[in-house]
């Protein structure tokens, strides 16, 4: 079904149903002090997930809850979606985009989500773990609030990662510019044939390789015609030509082979760290995860990082919202949820952060330490951790002390002066996406996801590994679009965005 078409079954429904998982009670919860709530969310690790664990039924005793926890690998999570609100079962508590996507916002003002600005202020600590500058952004027309969002640090940097043995096993510096990557590619091909030069999950994975070309990924930024008006990044020639640059590498079998097959974003890092490949891109603070796997694999593998190459090379930074969570309108104990919701963030901060003493983390005297992955019990690992995991404040974002910790957990604490350096170097130059995301276009709104999907899905989806993709078949593409409304969404973003100026969500 197309998102319209799902959205306006969903609501048709809610008017006609009470949600299954709701039951429109009268917010007094069960009696027994226990708040019974169902959770969808996507999960970002491997969807191995199982119901009753002992790390959940710890949770529950704690936080006085009863969770129906529901996921969906993030790969597939706003397709299954739809389907979910086109059958009007919407689960208590449901992660999605948030007002800056129209199918969310409408559902929002169709009243399908609770609004939530009471309960921030009967539980400040939930108010308090967001910035006011998002909450700002967050409120609707009428200064009503339903989304609680999923912080990020705006720093994200994804590194190229490197073995370092390997390297050295070749006689190869790190590659210090573009070509020089090329090349180094072409020599790790001919010394190591049953390895894959270069791997990455996804597009997205480039985002900090792309700027090495002077660009964002994904993001709008100032049209090189005229600086005063912003476009989108698929009619940016730089941007094109971080596509068709990275066409060439898997044309010429320097590209894992596998990139745009395997739909699991997980799929190159598990190979990196299998010891079969060479190099590869992933999220910076996983260092210490691949360092210790490929370890156990290896015991000669050591992991490097290639600092930004070419003097344009930085990072692609982000908005710091990454999706979050609404509250379903006919959900039976909001407040008990809320009530919830505020303990993790007050007496149950010690154990939303570290878990469970001897399982997830030790102590040491008065130091805590995690107990990384490939030590702990399968019941206790990530994919069992993940599904269970609701706010956290933006001042944990970037928390170099506990970092340290999990980096001398993992048994490579004497790498963590190097990556932190790394991480400055990368962060050094940012490259942001221009635009604000409460611009809003009517006409984006209206039939943007129908316009995307029916001129540009194609060549934007496949151009990296179909090498029957044309430059010419991207403009004709971008053309099209732009003659079908592409025109009109521009021109109502540039007039909706007054400030065009270069954006900063950083804290200084």
């Amino acid at each position: 079904m197309r998102r319209r078409a799902a959205l306006a079954a969903a609501l048709l429904a809610l008017v006609g149903t009470a949600a299954c998982a709701g039951g429109g009670g009268d917010g007094e919860g069960s009696g027994d002090g226990v708040t019974r709530f169902s959770y969808l969310r996507p999960t970002w690790g491997p969807a191995t997930y199982t119901k009753d664990g002992p790390y959940e039924k710890e949770l529950e005793k704690r936080g006085k809850v009863q969770v129906d926890v529901q996921i969906i690998p993030v790969v597939d999570y706003d397709t299954k979606v739809n389907t979910i609100l086109a059958s009007g079962d919407i689960p208590d508590v449901i992660w999605g985009s948030g007002p800056m996507s129209p199918t969310w916002k409408e559902a929002q003002d169709e009243g399908a989500f609770l609004p939530i600005d009471s309960y921030l202020e009967k539980y400040p600590a939930i108010r308090e773990a967001v910035p006011a500058s998002i909450w700002k952004i967050l409120a609707d027309d009428k200064g009503d609030t339903y989304f609680l969002p999923n912080l990020i640090w705006p720093q994200v940097p994804f590194f190229l990662f490197y073995r370092e043995d390997l390297f050295e096993k070749a006689g190869l510096a790190e590659p210090k510019t573009l070509d020089d990557l090329v090349s180094t590619l072409q020599k790790l091909k001919t010394d190591y044939p049953t390895m894959v030069p270069f791997t990455m999950g996804y597009e997205w994975h480039a985002k900090d390789l792309a700027t090495s070309f002077g660009t964002s990924m994904n993001g709008w930024e100032p049209s090189a015609d005229d600086p005063n008006q912003l476009v989108p990044w698929f009619t940016k020639d730089k941007e094109v030509d971080v596509y068709f640059w990275l066409q060439d590498l898997h044309k010429r079998g320097l590209l894992d082979p596998d990139y745009g097959v395997n739909k699991e974003p997980n799929f190159s890092t598990d190979k990196f760290k299998a010891g079969k490949a060479v190099m590869a891109l992933e999220n910076w603070a996983a260092f210490p995860d691949i360092a210790s796997e490929l370890r156990a694999v290896d015991p000669a593998g050591k992991v490097g990082v290639v600092s930004p190459l070419g003097d344009l090379g930085g990072t692609r930074t982000v908005f710091p919202v990454d999706r979050g969570f609404y509250v379903s309108a006919e959900m039976e104990d909001p407040d008990g949820f809320f009530r919830f919701l505020n303990w993790t963030l007050t007496d149950g901060t010690d154990f939303r952060r570290w878990g469970i003493e001897g399982k997830t983390y030790r102590t040491t005297g008065a130091t805590k330490t995690p107990i990384p992955d490939t030590e702990r019990e399968k019941s206790y690992q990530g994919p069992q951790v993940e599904p269970l995991s609701f706010l956290s404040p933006f001042s944990e974002k970037l928390d170099w002390n506990q970092m340290q910790l999990g980096f001398q957990s993992a048994g490579v604490g004497d790498r963590f002066d190097y990556i932190r350096e790394k991480f400055d170097a990368y962060t050094a130059k940012d490259y942001p996406d221009y635009r604000d995301p409460t611009a809003r276009s009517a006409t984006e709104d209206k039939k943007g996801t129908q316009l995307f999907e029916d001129y540009l899905q194609r060549v934007t989806e496949s151009t990296i590994m179909n090498h029957d993709v044309t430059r010419a078949d991207w403009q004709q593409a971008v053309a099209k679009w732009r003659a079908a409304g592409g025109d009109d969404i521009i021109r109502e973003v540039n007039a909706a965005q007054k400030d065009r100026s270069k954006p900063n969500y950083i804290p200084r």
